[in-house]
Order: C-alpha cells, then structure tokens, then sequence
C-alpha cells in the first residue's frame, strides 16, 4: 500500500515513511509480538530520521510519524499471516542492514516488497508430508510407542491436507480447526477399536499438535508480561478460541465414531526404548523446517534447539518437577536461541518456536477442554490450570534467558 496523496493542508509524506509502514505491515504479517514490533518500527524510524510512536495489535497497528513541524498518523490493517521462517530471515537482515545504514530507504523497500514477493520455499505435498512427519515424534513425546507414531502420522497427513486446502481462501480457512478436529477426533477413535493396545488419547493429542497453539498461548503471555495488555488479551482470546474450535471438533467426531463402537477405548501404548530419542528428535526437527517454512540450512540450529527444549525439561522435571522442569527446559531453549541469534545474526524465533512444539503446553490445555466437553469439569478445570502454570513457568525460563543473554538484532 502507497503513502495516500496529501491533502490541500497536508504536505507530501516523505518516502521513510512508506517504508515504515510497509515493514510494520511485513512484520505483522508474520506475527512479531507487540513489544519486538514497536521497538523494531521504534529503531527505524530513528533511523530515517522520523520521530515515531506506535500501538500494535495482532491485526493492526498505529503509527504516528513526524518530520520537523509536520506529522502523519496512520492505521494499518494487516492480518497475521502463516509462519515463514525464511522469509522472516530475510526480513531481519534487511532491517539490520537498513538500521546499520547499509541501505538506503529506497533500495530496503525494494528488498521488502522482494520477500513478500518471493513464492514459499516448499510445495504443499512435501508441507502435507511433513505435518506427518511432525506429527509422529509427539506421539512418542506422550508415551506412545511405534504403533500410535505410524497412525499419528497418518493422522497429520490428514490434518495437514486438511490445512491446505482450507488455508488457500479467507473464509474456509476458518474452518480449519473444527474439520481438523472432527477428522482426528474420528479417526483416533476407530484407530484405537482396530488395534486394542493403541490409546486414542495419545493419538488425539500428537494428530493436533502442529495445530494447537501454544506458541500463541506463550506469545500472549509475554505481551502481558510486558505491559502490552491489549495485544496480548487479545492475542489470548484468539487462542482460547482456537483451543474451542478443536475442542468441539475432536468432540463431534468422537460423537461420530461412538455408534459404530460397541466397546469402551481405553488402550495402553508400549513406550519405545530411549535409544530413539534422538533419531525422533531429528525426524522432528526436519518436518519442522518444511512446517514452518524454514531455510534448509537451519536444520542443525532447529535439531539442537529440539534437543535442549526436550532433554532441559527431562532433567528439570527429575530435579524440581514437571511444572517447573518446563521453566528450566524454557530457560535452556532460550539461551540457546538467543547465541544463535548473536551468532547466525538471525531471528531467534527460527530455533525458538520449533523448540516451542516440544515444551508447548497446549497439549495439556486442550487435554483440559477434551475433559469439560466430557463432563469431568473438576478434572478439565485442574488439567487447564496446570496448563496455565506450566506456560507461565514457560515464559519465566523465557524471559530469565532473555535477561541473562540478549539477542543483538531488532527481531
């Protein structure tokens, strides 16, 4: 979007400020929280030699620019668009290049609209693949053995074709997380009459995973932390309503799936043995880069990210227990990604949010709503506190990392 024209009274916004605006659309598209977005757009804007304030929210933003005597206000609509780790690279070294003045306002323009421009590294039948190579390590992460990580990922298969194809058009795509839902909810059922040793809870959760949004939940959080309170109530209750939208799927497939089975479900998965960890944090760690639409050079910093998040909480949970082990898994995980950050001079969200798929509490929230829509409201209401308590123990180890190693760039 242009700078509009100027009125009878009005001079001529200057270029810089096209250009800020456009990053602050860029930047929302690709889900920066509120505290990042502004003090990047903050840092520009000084830059540019522009005196700027602005107010950001998931879906739009304030921006009020000023130039000597004159001054432009602006808002800007701008929904938040699928995760791409990629481009979000491009986007960060563009910004540092145009902070440290090794680009001019014209020539960073160019390269923004360039990104925005530039068609997604990966196809859709490799990302469909991938959620259910993705998938499949969560189903171990849970206590499941082979056979639940051979359906499951089946299951993210489907919920990835399913992703896909609702996801190319504004209104379908709002459809995804109840049809996602309904299928899992379905499917996990049948799967576990026809093989009895299969647990359609665990199928259920690790079939979801990818979907379920955690990293929302702890992005929400974090805004609040920081004093963002309205981005962050409302980031969080987008977040609440995506958990309702699974919830009632998974409940109307299991619906469903009840008449065609004459027999309660309640099977026990056999765990696999610990050698396998790592070659499944790996598989991991691959889907996650084609997931989130990451560079291939990524993977060794994704890998490592997926280990620390996965064995920080291991030994956190044996020392202090499971709720405060995800606070010292968060605490290692961050850490590492904000080295990488000083290192790669890249966002430390590429190995942040692969990293968060591991800790994310949202398996246990939406275990919390399966137990409400069930009519265990005591049991669903504790299960969802301590998915409260383990993401804020999350943010904490977050923010204490942030504190102990800052990351130099303005992403």
């Amino acid at each position: 979007m242009d700078t509009p024209p100027p009125s009878a009274s009005q001079p001529a916004a200057p270029p810089e400020i096209a250009l800020c605006l456009e990053l602050g659309r860029a930047f929302q598209a690709f889900g920066i929280p509120a505290h990042r977005f502004e003090d990047a757009l903050a840092r520009i804007s000084a830059r540019l030699g522009l005196d700027g304030q602005f107010f950001a929210l998931p879906t739009a933003f304030f921006a009020s620019l000023s130039k000597g005597e004159h001054h432009w206000t602006f808002i800007q609509r701008s929904p938040s668009g699928d995760v791409n780790l990629a481009k979000l690279s491009d986007l960060q070294e563009t910004t540092d290049a145009l902070i440290e003045g090794r680009l001019t306002a014209a020539e960073a323009r160019e390269r923004v609209r360039e990104i925005l421009a530039t068609p997604d590294r990966w196809g859709a039948r490799l990302t469909v693949l991938c959620f259910g190579l993705g998938s499949a390590p969560a189903a171990m992460f849970f206590g499941g053995g082979w056979r639940e990580m051979a359906l499951t990922a089946l299951l993210g298969s489907l919920v990835g074709l399913t992703a896909v194809l609702l996801g190319r058009k504004a209104g379908p795509s709002r459809l995804v997380y109840p049809v996602a839902g309904a299928l899992v909810g379905f499917l996990a059922l049948v799967a576990a009459y026809r093989f009895p040793h299969v647990s359609p809870q665990v199928l259920t959760l690790a079939g979801l995973i990818v979907l379920l949004p955690g990293l929302r939940l702890v992005v929400s959080m974090n805004e609040l932390a920081t004093g963002n309170l309205v981005a962050g109530t409302a980031r969080l209750v987008d977040t609440a309503m995506t958990f309702l939208s699974l919830g009632f799927g998974v409940a109307l497939g299991q619906r469903l799936a009840a008449p065609l089975l004459d027999r309660a479900l309640q099977g026990t998965p056999l765990p696999l043995p610990a050698w396998t960890l790592l070659p499944t944090l790996l598989l991991a760690a691959v889907a996650f880069v084609v997931i989130f639409k990451a560079r291939p050079s990524d993977l060794p910093g994704i890998f490592a990210a997926c280990a620390l998040a996965f064995y920080g909480t291991r030994y956190g949970a044996a020392l202090l227990g499971p709720q405060f082990g995800v606070g010292l898994g968060a605490f290692a995980l961050g850490l590492g990604s904000n080295l990488y950050t000083r290192i790669s001079h890249g966002p430390s969200v590429v190995t942040l949010l692969p990293g968060l798929m591991v800790l994310v509490p949202g398996g246990l929230g939406f275990k919390g709503l399966e137990f409400i829509i069930q009519k265990q409201v005591v049991m669903g209401l504790d299960t969802a506190f301590q998915a409260l308590f383990v993401a804020i123990a999350l943010l904490t180890g977050l923010l204490l990392a942030h504190a102990a190693v800052q990351p130099r760039t303005a992403l």
